[in-house]
């Protein structure tokens, strides 16, 4: 019998994160590209052979090819915008995304599909993505061959619950969390998602999500910059790549201290936090384990800190990928029940 195929994409509005593959007692190997998808030009190659090409790959969706992947950055024109609403997994761009992580996963099927979705929008679409997901996907392989990959099943998760599974599993925890009350928090790049859950059973009435993710707070910075350069930034990824390396960016070819400009997001996700906090309620007493993971984590980590100073904060290794890795880890540990379920119904 050969083994299932599960693999986890978790399509962010910042990044698209999927595990590249995984063997069962090792490490998770994930990988990441922007979650953009410009159309794809129909001009003429014009590197030449001297330059590199793009790392992108074209997916096609409902008759339109859009390029997705590493280097899709280099491929939008200036009037391109991400698409940042509540109905972005309805959206051809999500599927252009979802498929574009298959491309670069190289399977031949899927016999599960592990995805995810903001906490507000979960109960909303996470019926009819599964839905939309389940089939046959055209994607080009590879060699660039176009091939069908079939996806065999599809769970949708809450993001935040991946962070604990990745967190309780990979820590060999799981045992005493599954009995424990946990807030798990993702400061992701549209929303600020957070779940408090008994285990992984959410307690929705203190559970949310807040349109207060990293791009508000790229925005206020990219704000108060443009304005002492005299000269509208229309993009922000100079500033979140300085923030997430601790590196100066450069604008008109010259570095610029941000560190001033800094002190300003961090009064902004003091708003957002105190959002998540009233909801949470209680200073969070009962809550025994705070768990903080997405690609936002360490901006938060002190403001959050902050409103709970009783806790002992803990983040996830490589938190950006925190979410995807308790997906396949949750995944896989579902297959392995079903397939001991049906061999022991066989056997019966």
């Amino acid at each position: 019998m050969t083994q299932s195929i599960v693999r986890a994409i978790d399509v962010g509005y910042g990044n698209t994160k999927f595990v590249q593959f995984y063997i069962q007692g090792d490490q998770v190997a994930c990988s990441l590209f922007p979650s953009l998808a410009p159309q794809a030009g129909s001009g003429p190659d014009l590197t030449g052979g001297v330059f590199q090409r793009r790392n992108t790959v074209q997916i096609e969706v409902e008759g339109v090819s859009y390029e997705v992947g590493r280097d899709a950055r280099l491929a939008q024109d200036p009037s391109y915008g991400r698409v940042l609403d509540a109905d972005y997994s309805m959206t051809d761009t999500y599927m252009a995304l979802v498929r574009g992580a298959i491309h670069y996963m190289g399977v031949p099927h899927l016999d599960l599909l592990l995805l995810g979705l903001p906490v507000n929008t979960h109960h909303l679409h996470h019926e009819a993505l599964a839905t939309r997901m389940i089939g046959v996907h055209r994607i080009p392989d590879q060699s660039g061959k176009i091939v069908d990959v079939e996806v065999r099943n599809v769970r949708v998760t809450p993001q935040p619950i991946g962070a604990f599974f990745d967190y309780s599993i990979r820590n060999n925890v799981y045992g005493r969390m599954r009995n424990q009350m946990n807030l798990l928090i993702d400061p992701g790049y549209y929303t600020l998602d957070w779940v408090v859950a008994q285990g992984v059973k959410m307690v929705n009435a203190r559970s949310g999500a807040h349109s207060g993710g990293m791009w508000a707070i790229l925005a206020t910075i990219g704000e108060a910059i443009s304005k002492d350069l005299g000269h509208q930034l229309s993009d922000y990824s100079a500033i979140d790549e300085a923030i997430r390396t601790g590196s100066q960016p450069r604008f008109f070819g010259k570095q610029r201290d941000i560190s001033s400009y800094i002190r300003l997001g961090k009064e902004k996700a003091r708003q957002f936090v105190s959002v998540l906090a009233n909801k949470v309620g209680n200073a969070g007493v009962n809550i025994d384990n705070i768990i903080l993971a997405g690609g936002g984590a360490e901006f938060f980590r002190d403001v959050i800190q902050e409103k709970f100073p009783n806790h002992e904060l803990v983040v996830t290794e490589d938190p950006v990928f925190a979410n995807v890795r308790g997906f396949q880890l949750a995944g896989e540990q579902y297959m392995r029940t079903q397939e001991f379920n049906g061999k022991r119904a066989a056997a019966a």
